[in-house]
């Protein structure tokens, strides 16, 4: 898949700053992509709040919708694979050397084809006074987006 890069994902975000966007792009992923809303519903997602939820389903439509946009196709994203790419993720993340988050997310940015992706997703993430992502959200959001992430770009 071409990589899809920090214009293309800044220039989606600007377009939903209007949020009629948004949620327009959001009714589309869930005619287009069952599957891929399924996943981000799944009950292996309640230990979210409903924050992060809307954070996920949110990182969720820009992903799509960027790689949709380098593509100029649809893309067709398949729950087994979807499923496959986070029990991978998982193990990754388990079997890391260290319990540092940051650490840790450094080994998914190695040699990482959709790194403004991933970076996106990070970004998103992070604790600060302002940001509502638990520890426990912040690990479950990246694992799935970078899951979808994997999905997407195995696509092509």
């Amino acid at each position: 898949m071409t990589i899809i890069s920090e214009n293309i994902i800044d220039t989606l975000l600007d377009s939903y700053a209007d949020e009629k966007n948004y949620f327009s792009d959001l009714k589309t992923m869930a005619v287009e992509q069952p599957d891929l809303v399924a996943f981000i519903d799944q009950e292996n997602y309640t230990l979210l709040t409903n924050e992060e939820q809307a954070l996920m389903e949110y990182l969720t439509t820009v992903i799509y919708f960027s790689a949709k946009s380098v593509l100029g196709k649809n893309l067709i994203v398949r729950g087994k694979e979807l499923e496959k790419a986070e029990e991978a993720n998982w193990n990754i993340f388990n079997e890391a050397a260290t319990k540092n988050f940051s650490k840790i997310l450094d080994i998914f940015f190695e040699n990482y084809r959709q790194e403004d992706l991933l970076a996106m997703v990070e970004d998103s993430i992070q604790q600060d006074d302002e940001n509502f992502v638990t520890v426990v959200g912040r690990e479950i959001i990246f694992v799935a987006c970078k899951s979808i992430i994997d999905t997407v770009d195995g696509c092509n």
